[in-house]
């Protein structure tokens, strides 16, 4: 592995970073690194093609969506610190979501299922007495959409529903930490230790009943679909990944996907049986990463690289044990054929964790400002989460699949999107950090087949200001 690294590393060094001008040369890169196998472009993107995929209607639960763009959950850290109420600037963040161009609104952003459980101290909580204010907040977001393509069909959105676990920041001065087990790195960036108290299944109960009460709440704001965040290493990531715990909700496979079914049943008994659910799912965690002091350059942060780690490794998700920088979707792919079963059919695919290796969740040539420098070509990580999405498609066609990874690929990602949908690899395509750089991209790719930013408007460029702004305030 360390040999692979230092490989990498200088390769990074000859192509810093994304200098690509024309279609040609990142085909060119992307067939010089062996993933064009994974990641391939359309030419032809522009209107007029007959068969474009971008702009073709399609299915999903009771609706038709009339193009296959959707928006990734995108928090913005300005929800009300007191109330978790939007305030004025998320609900202007909400209203150019409505006027992205994009069919789906897949979550809007994760809300907080309790004050408790938010990440950040001003993370929108969907609670109750906060009915009103997400209410007219989509209201406003769906009247946008409508002065800007108009009433019919009518915008589509879901509201994601998650509990930070580990990663709580509203939890009273003194409480435990919300750990669903030991983690060996985690844990030691957390502060915490191997006596430290894991949470208990009446914790975990209760929990499960803060969704349904959540579930509630949405119903009464219009939502029309419900998203249970599993993804990012967040609490309920985490519960499928619970190897080491003991007890009923841990160990098993079995044990370990039982709570994601107690909360679609709960939701379910709130919402009814045809309420629409889906969920944006890890379908690998990876392994904790960090920064190599050695590799720091003049302003630029050291490579990253992986923590310490043992095998067999039991602390992750869709992970091989054997060799956990590999994946092993074994049992993603199972849990997506249970689930399915069970009537949830949408799945947004992601991977990786914002806080522990935030190239995997969002290649990037520059990093968060708790983060490192690519460790090599991101590329590659666009192709893994290509490569993902694919494989739980292939699986299982007859769910609805999102795709993630494309903001990385900046003016080329619809060519990539194009061919992803043509060659049936996934059915929609979602932008996340996207659409904060430039809210109506997708607009302008369905109406002239390239984007072609106006003044005050930039393609995104990569980099993780989305996440390093809000973390300096």
């Amino acid at each position: 592995m360390r040999g692979r690294l230092i490989a990498a590393r200088d390769e990074v060094a000859r192509n810093e970073y994304f200098k690509f001008k024309t279609l040609a040369e990142i085909r060119a890169r992307v067939a010089e690194l062996n993933l064009s196998k994974v990641i391939g472009f359309t030419e032809d993107i522009g209107p007029a093609v007959r068969d474009r995929k971008l702009s073709s209607p399609i299915t999903v639960g009771p609706w038709t969506l009339p193009n296959r763009f959707a928006t990734h959950p995108m928090e913005g850290w300005d929800g009300d610190l007191v109330t978790g109420a939007p305030t004025e600037d998320v609900l202007r963040r909400w209203e150019r979501m409505g006027e992205s161009g994009a069919g789906l609104i897949w979550g809007v952003e994760a809300f907080a299922v309790d004050f408790e459980y938010r990440a950040n101290p001003n993370q929108v909580v969907i609670v109750k007495q906060n009915t009103g204010a997400l209410e007219q907040g989509l209201k406003r977001m769906r009247a946008a959409h409508a002065r800007a393509f108009g009433s019919r069909p009518r915008l589509v959105v879901g509201a994601q529903l998650t509990c930070s676990g580990r990663y709580s920041f509203g939890a009273p001065e003194g409480s435990p930490l919300l750990l669903v087990y030991h983690h060996p790195e985690l844990d030691q960036r957390l502060n915490a230790s191997p006596g430290t108290p894991l949470m208990t299944d009446t914790k975990i109960e209760d929990i499960v009943g803060r969704y349904a009460a959540a579930a509630k709440v949405v119903r009464e704001a219009g939502f029309d679909f419900i998203d249970l965040k599993a993804c990012h290493r967040y609490w309920l990531n985490e519960t499928l990944s619970a190897k080491t715990r003991p007890g009923r909700y841990g160990g098993s496979f079995e044990n370990r996907i039982k709570v994601m079914f107690q909360i679609l049943d709960a939701v379910r008994r709130e919402m009814g049986p045809d309420f629409p659910v889906g969920s944006r799912l890890n379908a690998y965690d990876g392994i904790p990463f960090e920064e190599d002091p050695a590799t720091r350059r003049e302003g630029l942060k050291g490579y990253g690289r992986p923590s310490p780690y043992t095998t067999p490794y039991l602390w992750g998700w869709g992970v091989s044990e054997s060799n956990p920088l590999t994946p092993d979707l074994t049992e993603p792919l199972e849990l997506v054929g249970l689930l399915k079963a069970h009537g949830l059919t949408m799945f947004n695919i992601s991977a990786g964790s914002p806080y522990s290796n935030p190239h995997l969740s969002r290649p990037t040539e520059l990093p968060p400002v708790d983060g490192y420098q690519p460790a090599w070509d991101p590329l590659h990580e666009v192709a893994m989460h290509f490569s993902f999405a694919r494989v739980v498609k292939e699986a299982h066609p007859d769910v609805t699949v999102i795709g993630t990874g494309y903001s990385y690929l900046r003016q080329f990602k619809a060519n990539a999107a194009e061919y992803n949908l043509k060659q049936g690899h996934v059915d929609l395509v979602g932008l996340g950090r996207a659409i904060l750089a430039y809210h109506d991209e997708a607009r302008q790719i369905l109406k002239a087949g390239e984007a072609k930013p106006a003044k005050g408007r930039v393609v995104c460029t990569g980099d993780s200001a989305c996440t390093t702004g809000p973390r300096m305030g």
